[in-house]
């Protein structure tokens, strides 16, 4: 009976600080996490969740531990398609004004930023000196590890034809008989248009210096892990940042999560939406 009420107790401080829905699955991850720290550091499940709830170092670390982290190279075709064809020269043209800002919110081990800035890339006219600024972040140190290392292995670029894995990768590793072996490294020129920077999207105080600040945010398969309240104000704290006519695009199944008077869906696109004054 502890235990049970030790672990609602951890729960409701994920909830609180991280924003996390505590879904069936989500318990079962939340557990398989707990039961593999306190073996590690040789104390009672218990114990260990009183600890963790009352240690703001020690959730982070629970939180690397259980979080969903599953992701790849350009997830999302149609999206990808239509912000090469669209969006991004849309934010080109407007480049006079100011160079194009955008932000990949939850960007886990960086294969979105990258996508991103891939996209950017293929978008803008030949020999064009456009710059872009492209800053992902992501509340684990572990995946911004991974994402400011930007080697990858095969699963990453499922969705990556051959020209552009030649393009924009350097391969290292593999063998004759399994020449995808090894790892894909990203390209220098692509590395350089992206900032990482731990972030935890809960933390208010973040948001005071990015208020109308992008054009084109990224927030994908975040939502759907969030609770009620944390997911609505993550819309409104979003819709902030976005100058007016940037973008805001979520995964598929996050659509109807984004409800708000100043972002409008763009009809060609799933899951884009803009934002208007």
């Amino acid at each position: 009976m502890e235990q049970i009420t030790t672990l609602r107790r951890l729960e409701e401080a994920l909830a609180e600080h991280y924003g996390w829905a505590i879904s069936p699955s989500a318990r079962v991850k939340i557990s398989t996490a707990v039961a593999r720290k306190s073996g590690r550091l040789h104390v009672a499940p218990e114990e260990y969740c009183k600890l963790a709830a009352a240690s703001e170092s020690e959730l982070l670390s629970l939180v690397e531990e259980a979080a969903v982290g599953e992701t790849y190279f350009f997830r999302e075709p149609p999206q990808f398609n239509y912000l090469r064809e669209e969006i991004l020269p849309e934010l080109i043209a407007r480049s006079a004004d100011h160079r194009p800002r955008l932000w990949s919110a939850a960007c886990s081990t960086g294969e979105e930023a990258f996508s991103l800035a891939i996209t950017f890339d293929q978008a803008k006219p030949p020999r064009a000196e456009t710059a872009v600024e492209i800053f992902a972040t992501d509340v684990r140190n572990r995946a911004l590890l991974t994402a400011s290392r930007a080697h990858y292995h095969v699963p990453s670029l499922r969705m990556v034809n051959a020209k552009m894995r030649a393009r924009y990768f350097e391969h290292t590793g593999g063998t004759p008989e399994a020449p995808l072996n090894g790892r894909y490294i990203v390209i220098s020129d692509v590395r350089r248009l992206v900032t990482f920077r731990r972030v935890n999207l809960l933390d208010a105080i973040f948001w005071k210096g990015v208020a109308h600040r992008f054009d084109l945010i990224t927030c994908s398969n975040l939502l759907l892990y969030f609770h009620n309240v944390a997911a609505r104000q993550m819309v409104e704290r979003l819709s902030r940042s976005l100058r007016e006519g940037g973008y805001l695009m979520v995964a598929p199944a996050e659509s109807s999560l984004v409800e708000h008077a100043r972002l409008k869906p763009v009809k060609d696109c799933p899951a884009l939406f803009r934002r208007t004054a």
